[in-house]
């Protein structure tokens, strides 16, 4: 089967490989489509980080139709599902606390298993979630950045009422936007340095958009709520971003931090100590046992229409088109949002 393969640093490579055959407990699934991830344009761009691993195929945002099962797995070949890529090893102490995405020896599928920029891809049956009838594997490959930011929003204080800002308009940030909307925040505003994200943002449910390197973005979010937002959302993984999430709230606020970041950055403390703030970390999604609750919540929201996966969508690719999706979303001008690969 064809596969794309990462080698390094702008390196992939379709190759011809040997198909997966699924072994007890798994599922074979025929790829219908895979979303290119931020955390997968960094590794693109500025990997590798998994030296002793290369080549290796990426892809964690995906969704297919089940091709063949292994023993003990009462999945029907030909239906339609979607996949929760964390795979935990239900053994360590935070799977036995249930908080199974913190799992010391997680595997992501895309990472240390062979992932989705691929004809087929294996996946525990217990990852494997079935869709909606009204939902495609382009829909399933479009909910899991909605599902990080839905773990987000749940790990914030968010109330319906509270003021938000979103910094960062990549897919999970403008996720957020429409989620912070449904969960009835009001003002929702969105920080975002490119013109065509803020203008998406807008159309989907931001009260107000700022572009942070022409505005004060704390000075507009004072003049828009009482004194500074309620809750704010760094999705942007830089030293600025989260320095101007923690300052844009009012005293008492809380930041709740979803971005990758790459290295150390520097907050002063007493930005949270003198006004009392707050910081949460939010690390994907609930996985493990749980894998298809919080997916399956953001599957209902989208065949209900609660949720417009396809706002994101910007361009669906071939499997052999992949590195040109990898360069358009690393060039700021080129408008693309989220690029579906569809093998």
């Amino acid at each position: 089967m064809d596969a794309a393969r990462y080698y390094g640093n702008r390196d992939l490579r379709i190759e011809d490989i040997q198909a997966p055959t699924p072994g007890p407990g798994e599922v074979l699934i025929d790829v219908g489509a895979c979303g290119i991830c931020g955390s997968d344009l960094s590794e693109y761009l500025h990997g590798p980080r998994y030296d002793d691993s290369l080549p290796y195929t990426m892809g964690h945002e995906f969704g297919g139709r089940v091709a063949a099962v292994g023993d003990e797995v009462d999945i029907e070949p030909g239906s339609e599902v979607g996949v929760n890529p964390l795979v935990a090893c239900e053994a360590c102490r935070w799977c036995d606390e249930g908080a199974y995405n913190r799992c010391e020896n997680l595997e992501v599928i895309g990472a240390q298993r062979p992932g989705a920029y691929a004809e087929q891809v294996v996946a525990p049956a217990g990852n494997v979630l079935p869709l909606p009838d009204s939902l495609s594997p382009a829909d399933a490959a479009v909910a899991e950045p909605f599902t990080v930011a839905y773990h987000g929003l749940l790990r914030s204080p968010l109330q319906p009422g509270d003021s938000a800002v979103i910094i960062g308009m990549g897919p999970i940030g403008l996720a957020l936007v429409q989620l912070a909307a449904a969960a009835g925040a009001r003002p929702i505003i969105a920080s975002g340095h490119r013109e065509a994200r803020r203008e998406l943002a807008r159309e989907s449910g931001a009260d107000a958009v700022v572009d942070p390197s022409a505005t004060d973005l704390g000075a507009r979010v004072r003049e828009l709520t009482d004194g500074g937002a309620d809750v704010s959302f760094e999705v942007a993984g830089s030293e600025s971003a989260l320095n101007d999430a923690i300052t844009a709230t009012s005293a008492g606020g809380n930041t709740t931090v979803l971005g990758v970041f790459k290295g150390d950055v520097e907050i002063d403390p007493m930005h949270v100590v003198n006004h009392e703030r707050t910081i949460t970390g939010s690390a994907a999604y609930e996985t493990g046992p749980l894998a298809g609750r919080e997916f399956g919540q953001i599957y209902e929201m989208l065949a209900r229409d609660e949720l417009d996966g396809d706002a994101l969508v910007t361009s669906r690719l071939d499997l052999e088109e992949i590195t040109s999706g990898f360069e358009a979303l690393g060039d700021s001008e080129s408008g693309e949002v989220k690029i579906l690969i569809e093998p």
